[in-house]
């Protein structure tokens, strides 16, 4: 059976949302996705975050300054994509499919028969996406990159769950601009509460 990887980055308050305002990316950063996603066979996005991925990707391929970004992008869009929806969706980025869904009870068997096919999975957005995931105890790992800053306003991922997950920590690492990467599994007797 493969494990789901929910891959995330968060201010010091737990936002995750407005990144642009908050996050410090490095290429110490990017260095550790681009090993990453040589063993990653799928990326899940959400529907409501797919067109902006789907276009910044695209570009960092071809135009981004970054070498290692450039390198990323072709790792990332290489790979193939699942965007979970409802309703049909305009797929523009390479190597994308849709993982349509009724309700909540169709989206759990497909995403669990999904982890019975592959290897790893990765999670990779957006905040309704992370939280279906955790609610649903869907996700083997957290891989969580909290930028030293305090963002004050945005949503948190953990709101909203209704019971304690058990986590035990794998690895950590402090990046020279003040970032840490923290790398968690889940228990098997998660629920604690």
């Amino acid at each position: 059976m493969g494990k789901a990887v929910l891959t995330m980055h968060a201010s010091l308050d737990g936002i995750v949302t407005g990144e642009e305002r908050w996050m410090t990316m490095s290429d110490e950063i990017l260095g550790e996705y681009l090993g990453y996603y040589d063993g990653v066979d799928r990326i899940v996005v959400g529907s409501r975050t797919y067109a902006e991925l789907a276009g910044y990707w695209q570009n960092a391929e071809r135009s981004s300054a970054s070498g290692i970004e450039r390198e990323i992008a072709r790792k990332i869009n290489d790979i193939p994509k699942l965007v979970l929806s409802r309703s049909p969706q305009d797929l523009v980025w390479r190597n994308s499919e849709q993982l349509r869904f009724e309700d909540d009870d169709s989206l759990i068997r497909q995403i669990q028969a999904l982890k019975n096919a592959v290897g790893t999975v990765s999670v990779e957005s957006g905040l309704q996406t992370w939280r279906f995931f955790l609610r649903h105890g869907l996700y083997d790992d957290l891989w969580m990159f909290v930028h030293p800053a305090i963002a004050a306003q945005g949503e948190r991922l953990f709101d909203g769950l209704d019971h304690t997950h058990a986590l035990r920590l794998a690895s950590s690492k402090t990046y020279g601009n003040g970032a840490i990467g923290l790398y968690y599994r889940r228990n098997e007797s998660e629920r604690l509460v």
